[in-house]
């Protein structure tokens, strides 16, 4: 029988120093900040902020928008608009316009803005060409892919800046 002896030392545990416990703190904030930073970046790239320059101005307006809504809804206006884009990006749009008697809308200007939810830079205005009696059409060469709010307002002769007709739908191009 033989005898066989270790003589190896177990290894003694690691010891935890309050240098070691610095470095995990500061990695650990790092990796937080580190990510933040990244998020912050793509935030500020992707919105660009704000849309009006003084909230308090716009809010000054709100009550003549709501009597203004009331006027255009009491109008009864029909109008049907076709948008169709194709692969190459080019946008065609088409307004049927009619009273609440059924009468085609002739004469006035009908304009149709395409307007991204969080962003103004990419906002295209089309004023539409009246083809036929209450028909108006126009297009675009090109709009990109995504979500957009489509806002189609009509002028008359004497109502200067403010519109006689205005609806605004979302709209999402694949």
């Amino acid at each position: 029988m033989t005898l066989t002896m270790n003589t190896n030392t177990p290894k003694k545990p690691r010891q935890i120093t309050g240098r070691f416990v610095l470095m995990c703190f500061v990695g650990f904030f790092g990796v937080i900040f580190a990510a933040n930073a990244i998020m912050m970046y793509l935030a500020l790239g992707t919105f660009p902020g704000l849309e009006v320059e003084s909230t308090y101005e716009v809010s000054q307006g709100y009550n003549e928008e709501i009597a203004l809504a009331k006027a255009l809804e009491a109008k009864e206006w029909s109008v049907d608009a076709d948008v169709d884009r194709n692969d190459a990006g080019q946008v065609f749009v088409s307004v049927k316009a009619r009273d609440k008697n059924g009468a085609p809308i002739q004469g006035d200007e009908f304009t149709i803005k395409f307007q991204r939810p969080t962003s103004t830079s990419t906002d295209v205005v089309l004023r539409l060409q009246e083809q036929e009696a209450g028909r108006y059409v126009g297009n675009i060469e090109h709009i990109a892919l995504g979500n957009w709010t489509v806002v189609v307002e009509a002028y008359s002769a004497g109502s200067g800046d403010t519109p006689v007709f205005r609806s605004r739908n979302r709209l999402f191009f694949e």
